[in-house]
């Protein structure tokens, strides 16, 4: 910056009375020296890091070492009231310094040089430093079944709040202090990130909040003279909520989504009550259903009433085929008699059957046998027989899953009812324990069996084709049963006429009249 200039010049200088020999011997040369300084460069501003509130900022100059360098700071970009950072303290190429700012606060900040000779520079472009608002806090939540508000403490230099569901892909925005979500489902938790902005971000506030269960909605599923079953339709909340149901002086089960009671008194008026309780602990509203128990059918027809419990008897016969090296057998229940006899006799041995499962032993390698069920009532008898093949000596493994499986099939208990007088009916399909994966199907409406499943909304006097799917990870086997559905369609009385004292009524109806 400073530069020496050295000039040597040679002077005649005549003066009166003194020869030019005698003045150059007494200053045979005349040496001036003098000082020129260049101006300094404009230094320039940068930052390098924010820490918390601190903001670092670095020097860019190409002046030499040392050269003096005054910085202010100020809130205004214009500088009309301003405060001295340093004063002309001198700085080299890549010098720092830290300034500590306020939450939101904007601050501008300038710099200049001067040489040696005290020429100062012109002023930098300003730099401008801006520190995020402080995180925000919260001040409430509230959240209901379908809602979730939050309400944050206000932060000084905030322009905007921002909120991000971790569900999100893009963050919402709101001016004031207030966002309600309502987007969100019953019972579940949602986790949130907030925070504040000016022109920066604030760092994020982290809070999970769960929605309150939703009341559920009770639906009718079946009425009998002695049963009541309801349906829980869950309204929006997820599948592991708790259903809990009452009744006054009663003990209705929950089995599932179904409430069920059993042995009350047919006519009468029953009201239940159900509520939900989320995995956070939290109980929806209590919602009641009021229902009218039926009348018990009247019948005079005993060997009717004995002819629907024995086809029900058979229907719940159970057997399962299994063999090894010393031969094959079959074990053969019933899951409930109704109390009446029930003997099955297979290859000439006969033995009464009940829920527990008595063996059939010393049969023959892939061979058929027929095993006899009898059902009596000690004045009635009715049999049924169920065609068994044993299984391969050694078969392959495909095989003895496909003769497992069409005898689990063979074993799947159907049971058809429907609601008096409805025209409608179901048809009830139960499995008994297996490590199989069931699929049943009735006119394109699939069910996975896990224990009991019920196919609603079919028709009366209506014979039905189940077909079912069982699968071992690795097999599959396609079996299918038959079953009809019983008459539940009122008689229709389409003409009354008169013949002497006597009333004629034709009556329209599927069931057979007695007299």
């Amino acid at each position: 910056m400073k530069q020496r200039w050295r000039k040597v010049g040679l002077a005649l200088i005549f003066l009166a009375g003194q020869p030019a020999q005698t003045i150059l011997a007494a200053n045979p040369s005349i040496v001036a020296e003098q000082e020129e300084w260049t101006l300094a460069t404009v230094p320039k501003l940068s930052v390098i890091g924010v820490s918390g509130n601190t903001h670092t900022v670095e020097i860019d100059t190409n002046n030499p070492s040392g050269t003096e360098m005054k910085i202010e700071k100020s809130g205004d970009p214009d500088f009309s009231v301003f405060d001295i950072v340093e004063d002309w303290t001198p700085h080299n190429d890549g010098d720092t310094f830290s300034l500590d700012l306020q939450d939101a606060e904007t601050v501008y900040v300038r710099i200049k040089a001067r040489n040696g000779k005290g020429l100062e520079t012109l002023y930098s472009e300003p730099l401008t430093l801006i520190q995020a608002p402080a995180m925000p806090t919260l001040a409430s939540q509230d959240s209901t079944d379908r809602s979730i508000t939050l309400v944050v403490n206000p932060v000084q230099g905030a322009h905007v709040y921002k909120v991000k569901r971790s569900d999100w892909d893009e963050a919402k925005v709101f001016t004031d202090t207030t966002f309600t979500d309502d987007t969100v489902s019953p019972g579940r938790p949602y986790t949130y990130e907030f925070w504040a902005e000016n022109s920066v971000m604030s760092n994020k506030n982290t809070i999970t909040i769960w929605t309150k269960p939703a009341p559920p909605i009770l639906k009718v599923q079946n009425v009998t003279a002695t049963s009541i079953t309801l349906k829980v339709d869950l309204n929006g909340n997820p599948d592991d909520v708790l259903i809990e149901a009452k009744r006054d002086g009663g003990n209705p089960v929950v089995n599932g989504t179904l409430i069920e009671e059993t042995g009350l008194k047919e006519n009468t008026e029953y009201t239940y009550e159900a509520r939900v309780e989320s995995s956070n602990h939290e109980y929806s509203e209590w919602v009641s259903k009021t229902l009218r128990t039926g009348r018990m059918p009247v019948t005079s027809d005993p060997d009717q009433e004995f002819d629907k419990a024995a086809e029900d008897i058979f229907s719940e016969v159970v057997y399962q085929v299994d063999a090894n090296d010393k031969g094959a057998w079959v074990d053969v229940s019933v899951t409930n008699t109704r109390g009446m006899d029930v003997h099955g006799t297979v290859n000439g041995v006969t033995q009464l059957l009940s829920a527990t499962p008595v063996r059939y032993g010393d049969l023959e390698w892939n061979k058929e046998y027929f095993l006899t069920v009898v059902v009596s009532d000690g004045t009635r008898r009715k049999e049924k027989q169920y065609l068994i093949k044993t299984p391969e000596k050694g078969a392959s493994e495909e095989e003895a899953f496909r003769k497992e499986a069409a005898q689990l099939v063979q074993s799947i208990n159907l049971v058809a009812d429907g609601q008096l007088n409805s025209g409608k009916a179901w048809i009830d399909v139960e499995v008994p324990q297996t490590d199989f994966a069931v699929t049943a199907n009735i006119e394109g409406v699939s069910q996975e069996i896990t224990k009991k499943a019920r196919f609603e909304n079919l028709e009366d006097n209506t014979v039905y084709v189940v077909s079912f799917e069982v699968r071992n990870g690795k097999y599959s086997y396609r079996g299918q049963r038959e079953i009809t559905t019983p008459n539940r369609t009122a008689p229709e009385v389409v003409k009354i006429s008169k013949s002497g004292g006597h009333l004629q009524i034709e009556v329209l109806t599927h069931s057979e009249l007695k007299n």
